[in-house]
């Protein structure tokens, strides 16, 4: 089976040394952003999946609606070809899950990376296809993030944004023999068994994506920009199993497609978070 991805803050006072504002006076809108960086990818893929669209309805937040599989104009052929011989999965919603493992994470002004050069920082995001039902522009709702190491959930804490702790063991062998990806989730365990196949392709530009994240403390909703720029990426062949009861494995093993691939390496990325 071929299987398959700075904080600045200001606060408008009402007052200033006492002297109230003028009555009427609009204030300017103030935005909180914050810029994530993702250094030296080692390696990354995508496991692209279907959600059932009631199941998926409830993990919406309050004014967005999902992207149907036949609706979405991102949709990878894979899922297409499913909907095309099974089109009682068209009205399905897509969702992927994916990982970079890099040499560091830039959080704000923190560069979280491990002393020993042969450990690296995974970070991995769990995203459903939705849209803005005002202004209809495509964002989709992240109903999950995950890091494997503390400093990096901590950094991310103190921005106000969660990411749940993950245990990920990577064995990167010979090209003749496969490569393993274990990774626990919460209640959920993925273990990837595969290796690059076919010729490597050069990414000329960037892998764009936008997400709403839900905030911690008061956080709100973020508005996420995501630009990822691996260097090279690569098809891949092997089996993923997915084991556990939580919800990620349920999704997963309701879908009717789990696609891994392809294999990234090299570059880097950046998350702009921003509300």
């Amino acid at each position: 089976m071929d299987i398959l991805k700075r904080v600045t803050f200001g606060v408008a006072a009402a007052t200033w040394w006492g002297v109230p504002a003028l009555s009427g006076q609009t204030r300017p809108e103030v935005k909180e952003t914050q810029v994530w960086g993702l250094q030296g990818i080692r390696s990354g893929y995508c496991v692209r999946f279907l959600m059932e669209p009631r199941k998926a309805g409830r993990e919406l937040e309050k004014g967005f609606h999902l992207v149907r599989a036949d609706q979405d104009q991102t949709l990878h052929p894979a899922l297409q070809q499913v909907i095309r011989s099974q089109p009682e999965f068209a009205a399905w919603a897509p969702s992927n899950l994916c990982f970079y493992f890099t040499d560091a994470v830039q959080v704000g002004a923190r560069r979280v990376a491990e002393k020993n050069p042969r450990n690296f920082q995974m970070i991995a995001s769990w995203t459903l296809a939705a849209q803005e039902e005002k202004s209809g522009t495509r964002r989709d709702m992240v109903l999950d993030m995950y890091a494997n190491r503390g400093s990096l959930i901590r950094a991310a804490e103190a921005g106000r944004v969660r990411l749940h702790e993950a245990q990920a063991i990577f064995t990167d062998r010979p090209d003749t023999t496969a490569d393993v990806y274990s990774t626990k989730l919460n209640r959920t365990l993925l273990i990837w068994k595969g290796r690059p196949t076919g010729d490597s392709t050069r990414i000329e530009r960037p892998m764009e994506e936008s997400w709403a994240v839900r905030g911690i403390r008061g956080g709100g909703i973020w508005s996420v920009r995501l630009a990822v720029s691996p260097l090279w990426s690569r098809p891949l062949v092997g089996s993923l199993t997915v084991e556990g009861k939580g919800d990620l494995a349920k999704a997963l093993k309701g879908s009717p497609i789990r696609f891994v691939g392809p294999l990234y390496r090299g570059g880097g990325g950046e998350m702009r978070f921003t509300h």
